[in-house]
């Protein structure tokens, strides 16, 4: 049996450098695309912890600063304002009498349905004319994210957001009237 190599190698030094070269573009390879989904991942959550989040009063006051940058908003959900058609939910939020319209473009969550439920609004300002409880408004607000408050510890750590309990007196210094909700 002949186990002699069928090709000579001619210099042995210069195939084991080949190696190592194509071994290292490997590596190289391998670093970059690492390094590009650490990026990516890093982008991602950077993005979404830098959503501004604003109360009503201030998102409607700071509207041309925020443009049409995506933002956080948060208020509570007029009940009587509360539509649901083709997969849209309509509905107003309020905060220190200052409401905006909302066409929320996903499901919203259970708790929901719940008299003033505070919310918050992941979403940006669309021009167009709106109708709500203070009057004719210039933007509405697009939603595709909703959060529900739903636990006493929120409130306690952020005293100024939105409680579950309606404040007494929370609608007596509106200039407007807020409709009741319906039975």
């Amino acid at each position: 049996m002949d186990l002699s190599p069928r090709h000579e190698v001619e210099n042995p030094g210069e195939l084991r450098r080949k190696v190592h070269r194509n071994r290292r573009w490997a590596v190289l390879a391998a670093t970059v695309v690492l390094v590009a989904a650490a990026a990516f991942i890093t982008a991602q959550g950077l993005r979404n912890a830098t959503l501004f989040f604003r109360n009503v009063d201030e998102a409607v006051e700071q509207r041309p600063e925020l443009g049409d940058r995506r933002f956080r908003i948060q208020g509570r959900v007029i009940p009587s304002t509360v539509r649901s058609e083709s997969g849209v939910t309509t509905f107003q939020i309020i905060h220190d009498c200052v409401v905006a319209s909302v066409r929320h473009t996903a499901d919203p969550p259970e708790l929901f349905a719940s008299p003033w439920i505070p919310v918050v609004l992941e979403g940006e300002w669309i021009s167009g004319q709106a109708q709500t409880a203070a009057g004719i408004d210039t933007h509405y607000f697009q939603s595709d994210r909703m959060l529900v408050k739903h636990t006493n510890e929120y409130a306690s750590v952020n005293e100024q957001r939105v409680s579950e309990k309606l404040p007494r007196g929370f609608l007596n210094d509106c200039p407007f009237e807020v409709p009741a909700a319906e039975s």
